[in-house]
């Protein structure tokens, strides 16, 4: 795995969304460390409980914000966070089940690094141009 730097070109400008995911991307960084150094297990239970807390504030910040200005692509974006949650629970539920291990630490990785590709670099970045134009609040 490459390692990832936090750049401003990662940066939606929208200061809450930034700090979100500015702590998802240090994550991530943190899940990454512990997998090279062997103690990925350990570190399992507080990525699972750090998602669970991300998905209940900053999917719903970030819904709520796309609703108050009538983003016309809310119900798709809506949809991907939809599936990222359900995601997140079922590898969370293997955890509880299985316990952890470097196989699922791996996953989680890969998975993460995939939302923050595919959704944050690509979706989230499209919303940002009507939302700043849209809020008047920013």
């Amino acid at each position: 795995m490459e390692k990832w730097e936090w750049s401003s070109r990662l940066e939606t400008g929208i200061e809450l969304i930034d700090e979100q995911h500015r702590e998802l991307f240090a994550r991530i960084d943190q899940l990454e460390l512990a997998i090279y150094s062997g103690s990925a297990s350990h570190e399992l239970k507080s990525i699972f409980e750090y998602l669970n807390s991300y998905i209940a504030d900053h999917l719903e910040a970030e819904e709520r914000l796309l609703r108050e200005c009538n983003y016309p692509d809310f119900e798709k974006h809506a949809e991907e966070h939809e599936k990222f949650r359900k995601s997140i629970s079922e590898m969370s539920a293997s955890y509880k089940k299985n316990g952890g291990d470097n196989y699922l630490a791996l996953d989680v990785d890969k998975h993460l690094r995939k939302w923050w590709e595919n959704h944050i670099l690509k979706m989230d970045m499209a919303y940002v141009p009507f939302v700043r134009r849209e809020a008047d609040f920013l």
